[in-house]
């Protein structure tokens, strides 16, 4: 993965663990940043840790949509 595009990904990456270990979470924005998070894995996605990782966001949207 080029080097800009991994700077986006840690960057979608930490402010969603930053929302998610907040007192009070935000239901829509873990929603928009585990789908910023899915879908710059979906650009760059070749190996097995970034499907699992796509894997994850998609479970993780999932369980915020019920």
């Amino acid at each position: 993965m080029p080097g800009t595009d991994r700077v986006g990904l840690e960057r979608v990456a930490q402010e969603l663990h930053t929302e998610a270990t907040s007192g009070n979470p935000e239901p829509g924005r873990l929603r928009q940043f585990a789908t910023q998070l899915k879908d710059k894995l979906l650009e760059g996605a070749s190996t097995m840790a970034a499907t699992q990782g796509i894997q994850m966001a998609e479970q993780a949207l999932a369980a915020l949509m019920q």
